[in-house]
């Protein structure tokens, strides 16, 4: 766990020191904004290509500190603790993964980002896919739904169960960076049904124990 931590610390610090090393090297305007073809359809101020995904990681790391103070659930939060940090550190490595696609076109970079995008979204869908079976009952991680908030049983099966779509998305979207043109439509489409799979799946769990001296 304390690797981990210490991990997320690092990267943030390290995407930090960056923004202020290209600064300076970025043009008066940037590219902000891909369509799903991957071709830059906005543009904006170079501090907002510099600085903009370095401040979400800062945002990212303050937020995985702040939880465990105001968790409800604070045993199981301290239960799964080490996969909580890998989970921020998964998050962070996509942050600064994206982060570097973003530049890319600032050096002379300026084709297949659609493509590119996917790789770090295939990254985090199956790295938060391998993680996801071992988080415990709470408010902040997870697959929060009012049937798997209610149960533990629920919440655990649900997420074993979330935790096998997440790596076939990631999976999915891995083979969709291969795909020219198709690569955001793909994630998406995958993406949206494991969403709607795991909400159907937790009410359907929930619907089995909701009888007369069943224990939650």
């Amino acid at each position: 766990m304390k690797l981990s931590k210490t991990a997320v610390f690092a990267l943030t610090i390290l995407a930090v020191v960056l923004s202020f090393v290209v600064y300076p090297l970025l043009p008066g305007t940037v590219p902000t904004h891909w369509n799903a073809a991957g071709k830059v359809d906005a543009v904006g101020p170079r501090w907002m290509g510099a600085f903009l995904l370095p401040l979400c990681m800062a945002l990212v790391l303050l937020l995985f500190v702040f939880i465990p103070k105001v968790a409800v659930f604070k045993k199981n939060l301290k239960a799964f603790e080490k996969q909580y940090w890998l989970l921020a550190l998964v998050i962070q490595v996509f942050f600064l993964l994206f982060y570097a696609i973003t530049l890319l076109p600032n050096f002379g970079f300026d084709t297949g980002f659609s493509q590119l995008f996917a790789l770090p979204l295939a990254f985090m869908f199956i790295a938060i896919g391998l993680l996801m079976p071992s988080f415990k009952r709470n408010f902040f991680v997870g697959i929060r739904t009012p049937w798997t908030l209610s149960s533990d049983r629920v919440w655990n099966k649900t997420h074993k169960f979330g935790g096998t779509l997440f790596i076939a998305a990631g999976v999915v979207s891995l083979a969709a960076a291969f795909i020219p043109g198709q690569s955001v439509l793909t994630i998406v489409t995958v993406v949206l049904a494991a969403a709607l799979a795991t909400v159907v799946y937790s009410y359907t769990e929930f619907r089995k124990i909701e009888k007369p001296g069943k224990n939650h």
